[in-house]
Formats: C-alpha cells, sequence, structure tokens
C-alpha cells in the first residue's frame, strides 16, 4: 500500500476569541514547534480535527508555537500509528484518532503497536451516529426494525461505513442484543457517506448507520427518518431517541475522538500537554470547530481516556471476532 506523508497546506477557518480568552502563550511547554499527526488523507475527519487543534492553538494564543499538521493516511490508521510509535519520549510529537476506527483497523491488520501502549492525552470529542431508514419504510423506531431483523436477519439490508468500522460493530452488536448471530446480519460496507446514501435512498438497503453531519441534510429534507441516535443525549434537530434511552447504549460503538503523545513521556511532560489541550479546548475557536463538524464535546484526560481505549479494546476485538474479521 502506497504510503503518502504530507504536511497538506489546507486553510483552518479563523475563528475569533471570545473576551476573556488567553492573548498571551505560556513561557512554558511547549517552548518549540510541535508536530500534529493526522493518520488519514487530506480533508478526512482526522485531518479536520488536527487542523482544528493547531488552529484553535495559534488563533486564541493558547500558544505562539507553530503546529504543523502531517497525513499518513493508510490501514484504518495503522501506518500513521507505526510511524508515530518511533517518537518515543517526544512530547513534541502529537496524534489524534477516534477510538473505535482506529482499534478496528488495529484488531484487522494486526497491528503491532496498540493505542494503550501510547501516552494518552484526552478524549476531546463525539461525532454522534444515527441509525435511519428511508421515509417511506414501515419501521416507526428501533424496536420494530430490530424485530424485523430478528424474524429475517438476511432480509434486512443494513448499509453504513467500511467493513468493520464503528457502524458495523454497532449493527453487529444491536443484533447479538435480539439473538442474532452477527455473521447472519446483512451489512452492505461503502467507503463514503454519499454511496451508502444512494443505497437508501433507492431503496436497495433497508436502514443506515452514519455520522450525522453525513445524514443532517437528508433528514432535514425529510427524505430519511431517524430512529435513534448514538451517545448519551439527544441530538439537537434530530428527533430521534438515544440507544442509552432505548436501554441498548452497551450493544453499540460510540467512538470517541482525542489525542495521543507517543510513549515515554513522564508523568509531567503527559500532564503539560493536557493542560495544554484543555485551555485550547476551552476558548471559542474549538467551539467552532466542533460547531462546524456536528461534533459533541467528550472532555476525558489522562488516565480516563486510557480507560475508554482498554474498555472498547477489549470490545472491539470481541464483536471483530463475532464478524469473522481480525484474525
Amino acid at each position: 500500500m502506497k504510503i503518502i506523508v504530507a504536511a497538506a497546506a489546507l486553510t483552518v477557518l479563523a475563528t475569533g476569541c471570545a473576551v476573556g480568552e488567553s492573548t498571551t502563550a505560556s513561557a512554558e511547554y511547549p517552548s518549540k514547534p510541535l508536530t500534529i499527526m493526522a493518520p488519514g488523507s487530506p480533508g478526512g475527519g482526522w485531518d479536520t480535527r488536527a487542523r482544528g487543534i493547531a488552529g484553535a492553538l495559534s488563533q486564541c494564543k493558547i500558544t505562539t508555537a507553530k503546529a504543523t499538521v502531517v497525513n499518513v493516511p493508510g490501514a484504518g490508521g495503522t501506518i500513521g500509528l507505526a510511524q508515530f510509535a518511533k517518537s518515543k519520549g517526544d512530547p513534541y510529537q502529537l496524534m489524534v484518532m477516534d477510538s473505535a476506527t482506529m482499534l478496528g483497523g488495529i484488531v484487522n491488520n494486526h497491528s503491532p503497536v496498540d493505542l494503550t501502549t501510547l501516552t494518552p492525552i484526552a478524549g476531546l470529542s463525539r461525532g454522534p451516529s444515527a441509525i435511519v431508514v428511508p421515509k417511506s419504510a414501515p419501521y416507526e423506531d428501533l424496536k420494530s426494525l430490530l424485530a424485523a431483523m430478528k424474524k429475517d436477519p438476511h432480509g434486512v439490508k443494513w448499509t453504513g461505513g467500511s467493513l468493520g468500522g464503528p457502524g458495523q460493530m454497532t449493527v453487529a452488536g444491536l443484533a447479538k442484543g435480539q439473538g442474532i448471530d452477527a455473521k447472519q446480519v446483512n451489512y452492505v460496507p461503502t467507503s463514503g457517506g454519499g454511496e451508502s446514501m444512494n443505497l437508501l435512498l433507492s431503496g436497495a438497503a433497508t436502514a443506515g448507520i452514519d455520522t450525522v453531519a453525513e445524514l443532517r441534510a437528508q433528514l432535514q429534507a425529510g427524505e430519511l427518518r431517524a430512529l435513534a441516535v448514538d451517545g448519551d443525549k439527544r441530538i439537537e434537530g434530530v428527533d430521534a431517541p438515544t440507544l442509552k434511552e432505548l436501554g441498548l447504549s452497551d450493544q453499540a460503538i460510540s467512538t470517541m475522538a482525542g489525542v495521543l503523545a507517543p510513549a515515554g513521556l513522564t508523568a509531567a511532560q503527559q500532564q503539560d500537554i493536557v493542560k495544554m489541550v484543555d485551555k485550547m479546548r476551552q476558548t471559542s475557536c474549538w467551539q467552532q470547530v466542533l460547531k462546524q463538524n456536528n461534533w459533541v464535546d467528550a472532555w476525558t484526560p489522562g488516565d480516563s481516556f486510557k480507560q475508554v481505549l482498554t474498555e472498547q479494546r477489549g470490545q472491539i476485538t470481541t464483536i471483530l471476532g463475532e464478524l469473522g474479521l481480525g484474525k
């Protein structure tokens, strides 16, 4: 697989700082330029997150140190991960990721590097997903859709993101809760929201799962109906209960996006980075990034973030094994 390493010169949208935000940089960390790796292609979700962080650090004057974004796409983020792991002990190297996608890539690609071996900085946000059906579908709620799947697993055709990604794992988890073998689930993976949208709108798919950001336009136009959203809170502008409200949150994979540093850092170095990222995420610059991308704040610093990664690692390994993946 071709490895592309590029410091893509994409423009980060300038946003102002609210009154009262810091106007002077720390005299301590960081005292030299930062590198933020996005282990995906320019323009993708990881790239957007990395550039949002870099932009907020600069525009809201958290630091005067330059932050450069580099892109290393491929193999579910594991090519970038392997390269990043070589920066052991360097607190000026950071990497963005999201838990379910990258953990899935690690399991599927048998990566020798695991996220739990790196230094956890913080979980920053979640990009909530929705389970949707075409407007003409007979299912008024998720319960009726799951009942139909239990009656005829192959007859309910799902579509969503990539093979072994968070969408497929969530559908597999919901199926398991209904006593359905995960391998019986009829799931059509796609390379992007446009492809899965075509399957839904044409009637080739019964139901779909994708991020609210990808689905919002069709939901607002009434072409799709949301039956549920993941996460703990309802989503503004989406008329659907959460999986938690429905008692199904333990059957879903809700990915958390965050920041990691290399292994080999001291506790003091880890805390310096956590403090910097915490200051950044409280700025109006970062709040604007959240709003623009339909992300929800999910601040989970340090070892609490490591616990999330550890728990999801076990959950994802089990689900992918049941799907016949990652072996």
